[in-house]
């Protein structure tokens, strides 16, 4: 993969404005004889008809990351993690786009698409790429532990027998469950960043977890206790945002149950 490409701060693939060029032609205006005149600040203006796209327009980064994804899939590990992504989204091929949101890159199931922060450029905004792909080929891991939590949650809404022990247990389980299956992407991503950064001299820093693993977070175990640690600004810590999640499940599981008790007029 070329350095050069993947230098940091590599944004979208658009000519640069110049400092003099006219605003609203594609020419520059004749220079005029005569004195000097003051400059007057005006506002800017588009050629009618045409609308400026706002600073976070899906396609900002497009050329970019079909640059970076094509490149990657030069690797035989990346090109399996991206033919596995497919696989679980139903064969699709999943779409990449700039989005705002809170974390720098997010896997949205529904319409297969990755989401990645606009001010994600360059190694990194590749590396967060691919991270994502593990997300993706997931997906069904992540859907079984869902689903099999809202099951177990209607069976004790409904006094039926069930799993993982009373409601703080069973929060804490679901939890961990997620957070095992991010670790084993992460696990993966370093795997594919590292064969990448050996055989096709992809940038370090694509590997975002490779110091992690091999270093701080070497096990499942400590990597739990540090998903656990509250962030500093919002008190909350990545764990916390499963069991939210379960908070969730555990509440329209008893919602569930209590509709259905009340269409069958069993109090």
């Amino acid at each position: 993969m070329p350095r050069g490409i993947f230098k940091a701060g590599s944004g979208p693939s658009l000519p640069p404005k110049r400092k003099h060029d006219d605003l609203t032609s594609p020419i520059r205006k004749p220079e005029v004889e005569g004195p000097a005149v003051k400059k007057q600040r005006t506002q800017e203006t588009l050629p009618q008809g045409q609308v400026r796209k706002p600073s976070t327009d899906p396609s900002m980064h497009a050329a970019y990351d079909k640059m970076a994804h094509e490149e990657m899939l030069k690797n035989p590990k990346y090109a399996a993690l991206a033919n596995d992504a497919s696989q679980a989204s139903d064969g699709k091929t999943l779409n990449v786009v700039t989005k705002d949101q809170v974390q720098g890159g997010m896997f949205y199931s529904g319409p297969k698409q990755i989401g990645l922060r606009p001010d994600l450029t360059g190694p990194k905004r590749a590396g967060v790429m691919a991270f994502e792909m593990t997300n993706a080929a997931q997906q069904k891991k992540f859907s079984k532990v869902t689903g099999d939590a809202f099951q177990n949650e209607v069976n004790a809404a409904l006094g039926k027998q069930h799993v993982g022990g009373d409601l703080p247990a069973r929060r804490e389980n679901f939890a961990k469950s997620m957070e095992r299956i991010e670790y084993d992407g992460i696990k993966r991503h370093h795997e594919v960043m590292k064969d990448g950064i050996q055989n096709q001299g992809w940038p370090q820093e694509m590997d975002r977890f490779g110091k992690r693993l091999e270093g701080a977070d070497p096990s499942f175990d400590s990597y739990w206790a540090r998903q656990n640690v509250p962030d500093a600004k919002t008190g909350k810590s990545h764990s916390d945002v499963y069991r939210t999640q379960f908070d969730n499940i555990h509440a329209k599981a008893n919602e569930l149950v209590a509709k259905s008790k009340q269409q069958q007029g069993i109090p």
